[in-house]
Order: structure tokens, then sequence, then C-alpha cells
């Protein structure tokens, strides 16, 4: 519920997700909720995960949203790949 898969086979082979989804063995698609990226001269995160919607009654979404919040702001946040606004572009009309 309130999440879109992202198909990671679109974005980067070497992309490896935050969150992964695990696809029904008929497609086999490699998966990921939350992926992070370079992005020009900047970092991005991507979530296929809702986490504004009705966020005050779902602790869940805002507990994660804090998590990546804190990621986002460490020096652990140091994505190994990097996308065209493109490719970002492309996902984003496919959902």
């Amino acid at each position: 519920m309130n999440a879109n898969a992202i198909k990671l086979d679109a974005l980067d082979k070497n992309i490896q997700p935050i969150v992964r989804v695990i696809d029904d063995w008929f497609q086999n698609y490699s998966l990921g909720l939350v992926i992070e990226a370079n992005v020009g001269r900047g970092k991005i995160i991507i979530s296929g995960i809702d986490l504004l919607t009705d966020s005050e009654n779902r602790p869940e979404a805002r507990q994660l949203t804090r998590s990546l919040t804190n990621y986002m702001s460490s020096d652990q946040f140091n994505p190994a790949v990097t996308l065209t606004i493109e490719k970002i572009q492309s996902i984003l009309r496919q959902q």
C-alpha cells in the first residue's frame, strides 16, 4: 500500500537500492522502493513510497522520512551510481 516499486534495470545495472523489492518469478524484475544516486553536482534519494499522504496517521511513514533525512545529512550519504536527469524523468513517467 502507498508504494510503487522502481524498475532498477531501466536506470543503471549497478544501482543497489536502499530498500529492495523481490519480484515474482514470472517477471523477475530488479526492483527497489528507495534508491540513491548522484545527479549533476548533487545527490538524490528517490522513494517509490508515498511518505507524505496522511503521514500524521502513518507513524511508519514519518519514521522512514526521519531516517532518510538523517541519512542524507550524514557523511554516509555517498551514492555510488550517477544518474542523468533524463533517466530520473523516465522513471517518473512510468509511475
